[in-house]
Parts: structure tokens; C-alpha cells; sequence
């Protein structure tokens, strides 16, 4: 289902695909829009979530509110931008409470103003399921996408993978949440918006990683015309592999999602720790000792 998005996203920037001197980076592109408002650049994004695929039952309203806003944050951080304002569009389904909504809003609040976003309104509707859409506004000094990766750049990561999904999967298991390994990774990621605008400083392509590192790697070697080697023995696993095998551990952390990292192609490091690098060539693998892979296009679905 998830893979089919991408599909859906191709269609849609076909439609919408408009050649104006206002437009820097347009639909279907990266992880938002770019375009230009005065003598600034200005960054466009929004994301959906729904109960039944992105907030597990055990999941506090405070929690649902985070995450609404955090996914968003996370695709202006992708582009290195500083976040300034936030709508939402909620819809209400049945069982909801006044108490629970305000609790999603205050979750919401909280996360705003850790990073000084401004939640400017929205919108409040009813329907058979809870659903969160948001808008998020940011700007960006230099722009940073998906497609402009070089060879001899290094591949870094700003932090561990495979957590969150890791930790969905205890949950369906039937731990409770107290007992899962990364409850914070999954209930309240945080979206990596400082490292973000330190990384645009000086990275050739960056882009947060939602759906898997898997699915990052193959949308940057794509777009940037070259290949990805990652380097198997740099790839790191101990945080995984105390809960399962080493192959599964190697699966999560290649094609989980939900994590909200960034990873980028430069040729300094700022954050994170190296993974790989861009050689000529197409598509994404992984290389350890004399053994060489193809790192696949896809990445989890929650449905």
C-alpha cells in the first residue's frame, strides 16, 4: 500500500507539473515544495495520518498531536529549513471526547513550541475515523534535495534506525507498551530540525527517512543519477540485535520506517555517523567483505 503512494505521487506531479520563474523545487521533487516569495525561499509541505495505520491503540492523545506535527517538521528538516507556522485538519470520529481533542492539540503545543511554530488554526471535522492533515510553512537559506548527490560524497546518518518499527512489532505481539524496547521512538519521534539546518550548510542531498533508509537511498540515487554503496561493516546493529537475529536487524534497519532521521551525502560530516558512499553507477547496495547486494525499493507498511 505504502509503495503504492510513490506510484500515486508520480501521477499527480504529471498533472500538476508547471514551469514558473516563482517555483524552485516543485511538486514531487523532494520532500516538499520550494518556491520563492519576495527575496525569500520558502518551504511547502503536508502530510496525512490516520488511526488505523499511524496510531496504535495504546498511543496517548497527547502522543497523536506530537506526531501530527513532528512528520511535518520532519519534511521541512529534510530540506534544512527553519519551521515557522502549522495548520492542522482534524476529523473526529465518534468516541472522541472534548477532553481527548484537547489533549491531541496540547501535544501539538508542546512540540510547536520547542521549536518556535506557530499553529496558526485549521480546520475540525466528523467522520468514521480519527484523521490528522497538516501544513507546514518554513524557510531555507540554501537549498538542499534529493537530487543532488555526487560522486565521492560519503552517506551519513544522523541516528540509529529500525526502533520504531521494531517496537511496533513487540506492540502487535501483545507487550505492553512499557515493555516495548523504543517506546519514544515510536509514540513521540522527533523530527531533527536543528541538524537539519546545520546539515543544508554544507550537504549535496539530504532527505528524512519515513518510510525506510532503504527507499531514501534509491529516491536519492535516482535523482541524482548515481549509485549508493553502503558499507556493511560501518552499519551499525547492536541496538537490534538485543531484541532479535542479526538478518532481522539488518532488515529493520534497511527497510523499517518511522524513525525520522535524515540522511545525507556530503563531503564533511556534521552529525551522524558515515554508512557508505556515491560512486558512479545506478541504484543502492550493500557491501560486506566480498559479498556485494542490491538494497531494494521498499519499506514497511503499517497497514
Amino acid at each position: 500500500m505504502r509503495m503504492r503512494e510513490f506510484k500515486l505521487i508520480e501521477r499527480a506531479s504529471k498533472i500538476f507539473s508547471i514551469q514558473r520563474d516563482d517555483i524552485i523545487v516543485a511538486a514531487g521533487e523532494h520532500d516538499a515544495a520550494i518556491v520563492k516569495i519576495g527575496n525569500r525561499s520558502v518551504v511547502l509541505t503536508t502530510d496525512n495520518l490516520h488511526e488505523k495505520a499511524d496510531f496504535p491503540e495504546s498511543m496517548l492523545p497527547e502522543e497523536v498531536g506530537h506526531m501530527a506535527l513532528a512528520v511535518n517538521l520532519s519534511d521541512l528538516a529534510a530540506c534544512g529549513a527553519k519551521p515557522l507556522h502549522f495548520l492542522y485538519t482534524i476529523t473526529i470520529r465518534e468516541g472522541i471526547d472534548d477532553e481527548f481533542f484537547e489533549r491531541i492539540l496540547y501535544g501539538m503545543q508542546k512540540l510547536a513550541k520547542k521549536y518556535d511554530v506557530a499553529v496558526v488554526g485549521g480546520d475540525i471535522d466528523f467522520g468514521d475515523e480519527l484523521y490528522i492533515s497538516g501544513f507546514a510553512v518554513g524557510v531555507v537559506d540554501r537549498i538542499v534535495t534529493q537530487a543532488n548527490a555526487r560522486i565521492g560524497d560519503r552517506v551519513y546518518l544522523t541516528g540509529l534506525l529500525g526502533k520504531a518499527q521494531l517496537s511496533l512489532e513487540q506492540l502487535f505481539s501483545g507487550m505492553d507498551r512499557e515493555e516495548i524496547a523504543y517506546p519514544q521512538s515510536l509514540f513521540t519521534p522527533e523530527p531533527k530540525v536543528v541538524e537539519g539546518i546545520e546539515i543544508a550548510k554544507h550537504a549535496n542531498s539530504m532527505t528524512d527517512i519515513s518510510d525506510s533508509l532503504a527507499v531514501s537511498l534509491n529516491l536519492i540515487a535516482k535523482k541524482s543519477n548515481v549509485s549508493i554503496v553502503l558499507n556493511g561493516d560501518l552499519i551499525p546493529l547492536e541496538h537490534l540485535t538485543e531484541f532479535v537475529s542479526l538478518n532481522k536487524a539488518l532488515e529493520l534497519f534497511l527497510y523499517a520506517g518511522g524513525d525520522y532521521e535524515l540522511v545525507y551525502t556530503s563531503k564533511e560530516k556534521s552529525y551522524g555517523f558515515e554508512i557508505g558512499e556515491v560512486v558512479e553507477g545506478e541504484g543502492v547496495w550493500i557491501k560486506k567483505g566480498d559479498k556485494i547486494s542490491r538494497v531494494e525499493f521498499r519499506g514497511y507498511s503499517h497497514m
